[in-house]
């Protein structure tokens, strides 16, 4: 009885957060009700901020265009939305919590928060233009015309974005974690060798590109959160 109680409680929070992403999202791509919509603005504005002037975006196909500012409008949503989404979380982990492990997550919320936010932006503003740059740096001494087809810089962009941000997240986890009793507080500097190549490993993985320059670009960033997140631990045990 206790377990389809919990069920219909948390069927209900992600039928809400649903509800609140899929608002935000047709707001974005209805509004405003004259001119280009706003995800319309954000791709232009992408476009110009993120890849290089004399690379075109070319659409290979008809459905690209058509699908573009529905990406566009699905990343920014999520943007938006973050913040309800973790406190749909806390509410439904809440009841199942003693008072101390409410403050640990309590406490975390608002480091969440700042390390999605910077981790989102640090892959909008610093990885994704800088690998772009680099990458069509080599198209010019080859002779050959650079383009970007539309379906890919999209999901380029998308992908990026949300995992990196995600991916800002790991200090919060170590903490909840170590604080919860899930991982000794040992574990972390013990172990750092493989949170290196742990690192190196993820950022192989979700960078779009095998030439290495965006897994440099992000496994670097994460080892020193790793590094964060193991003295914060240490610090407080």
């Amino acid at each position: 009885m206790a377990l389809s109680r919990e069920i219909g409680v948390l069927r209900r929070m992600i039928a809400c957060y649903a509800l609140v992403l899929f608002s935000v999202f047709v707001g974005l791509l209805a509004l405003p009700l004259e001119g280009p919509s706003y995800a319309v603005r954000q791709f232009l504005s992408a476009k110009e901020t993120l890849i290089p002037d004399s690379v075109p975006i070319v659409a290979l196909g008809p459905v690209a265009p058509f699908v573009a500012p529905i990406m566009m409008a699905l990343l920014i949503a999520l943007l938006i939305t973050f913040p309800f989404g973790l406190w749909f979380i806390f509410r439904f982990l809440r009841p199942a919590l003693r008072s101390g492990e409410r403050r640990t997550l309590t406490h975390t919320i608002v480091p969440s928060l700042i390390l999605f936010y910077s981790g989102c932006a640090t892959a909008y503003f610093f990885i994704i233009p800088r690998t772009f740059s680099i990458l069509y740096s080599f198209a010019e001494p080859m002779g050959v015309a650079p383009f970007f087809a539309l379906d890919e810089f999209i999901s380029s962009v998308f992908f990026l974005t949300i995992s990196v941000g995600i991916a800002f997240l790991l200090p919060v986890v170590m903490v909840v974690s170590s604080r919860l009793g899930f991982i000794p507080q040992g574990f972390w500097l013990r172990h750092w060798r493989g949170a290196v190549f742990s690192a190196i490993f993820f950022s192989a993985i979700v960078t779009p590109d095998g030439s290495g320059v965006t897994m440099a670009f992000l496994s670097v960033p994460l080892i020193v959160l790793y590094g964060i997140g193991a003295v914060v631990i240490v610090r407080r045990a």
